[in-house]
């Protein structure tokens, strides 16, 4: 059974920091913006990185200033705060993935929390700009990472002021599962109702009328500490992406 936790005490920067192997953990190297890169070029990457392991519910602040950093193993969630403390999540992001820029006086207006302890490699900003120069396959897969972002952003957003808290509310239990491997029945996430209001820019009241809902329906199960999984097909469609 696959589980993703969302929770904890919210603390900001708070990591264990460590040397970085030399080396990705076998098969990470090729998932999402890394298997973009070929296995030479992620060598040259990660050399004089350093690891930092965030426990759940760290808020990280991007590292805007410091580079990028590369996500070896957890789970983050990246999401958009309003003034009155209401949020909504832009999206989700698991191993392979590329956090932070290359643009040295960047300003992020969005937060980063963790949902699952994180290991993080926080790549040297000098190498990372002399790779940029020599190896152009470096600059596409950026590009390529930003314009998914970009895409998926929009996405989110218009699901926001297009859509249903219980849609709205489905897209973010599949985005969730899907951290953790395919999306199947069984898969548990430990996360409670606030946090998922906090996720679909909602009220734990509305979220918790539409978890019965679906709850009803046999597309999820509650209990444990979350929700499970029961009936993905259904949940898909729920959320829209198939009819």
């Amino acid at each position: 059974m696959s589980r993703i936790h969302d929770g904890g005490v919210l603390t900001r920067n708070q990591g264990h920091t460590g040397a970085a192997s030399r080396r990705l953990p076998e098969g990470v190297a090729k998932l999402a913006f890394l298997g973009r890169l070929s296995g030479g070029l992620v060598d040259e990457l990660i050399q004089s990185s350093h690891s930092v392991t965030y426990p759940t519910g760290s808020i990280i602040e991007t590292p805007a200033r410091a580079g990028l950093a590369l996500i070896v193993s957890g789970a983050l969630r990246y999401y958009l705060s309003a003034a009155d403390g209401r949020q909504l999540t832009v999206g989700y992001l698991g191993p392979g993935r590329v956090l932070g820029t290359v643009e040295k006086e960047s300003a992020s207006i969005v937060r980063v929390q963790v949902i699952a302890p994180t290991v993080l490699l926080h790549l040297q900003a000098d190498r990372v700009q002399a790779l940029i120069q020599r190896r152009p396959e470096l600059t596409h897969a950026l590009l390529a990472e930003a314009i998914h972002g970009l895409q998926h952003s929009f996405r989110v957003l218009a699901a926001s002021a297009f859509m249903t808290v219980r849609a709205r509310l489905a897209r973010d239990l599949i985005e969730r599962a899907s951290l953790s491997g395919p999306l199947v029945p069984g898969v548990h996430l430990l996360v409670t109702q606030q946090a998922l209001a906090d996720a679909t820019g909602s009220v734990r009241e509305v979220v918790a009328r539409s978890l019965r809902e679906l709850a009803r329906n046999d597309v999820i199960a509650t209990g444990g500490g979350g929700v499970t999984i029961q009936n993905p097909d259904a949940l898909m469609r729920v959320a829209g992406y198939v009819t």
